[in-house]
């Protein structure tokens, strides 16, 4: 996992575009199911970057776009007098949390479609 920073997913991109078209009730319920899906790795990004900027350290976010799930941070550049401070929260906080909760973000995504399947299904596990 050192070399690729990213969890890849075979079909999210066509679950969310299939999502898209459903109504908007169904598209809020997977969204956030997934969404839930970031957030060990949005606390221990947190975590670890909290010693460095707490205030930059509460501001990640997790987002859901068509190409996948993203963590990021939710405040804007303000003086832009340090250049690299997002590498910096990359090499620091965020690129370690990914790979120190690997295993949990994906056991989170399986439960996730799963709990999107009872969605759809209208069953309940």
């Amino acid at each position: 996992m050192a070399q690729n920073e990213t969890l890849k997913v075979n079909g999210l991109k066509e679950l969310l575009q299939a999502t898209a078209r459903a109504d908007k009730e169904t598209k809020r319920y997977v969204r956030a199911v997934l969404r839930k899906t970031g957030e060990s790795v949005k606390t221990g990004a947190a975590e670890r970057f909290a010693s460095t900027d707490a205030r930059s350290a509460s501001r990640y976010r997790v987002v859901v776009r068509q190409r996948g799930i993203a963590v990021e941070q939710s405040l804007r550049k303000t003086t832009g007098l340090h250049p690299e401070f997002g590498a910096l929260q990359m090499r620091r906080a965020l690129v370690p949390s990914l790979e120190a909760n690997e295993a949990k973000t994906e056991a989170d995504f399986e439960h996730a479609l799963d709990l999107v399947c009872e969605h759809f299904n209208g069953t309940s596990i």
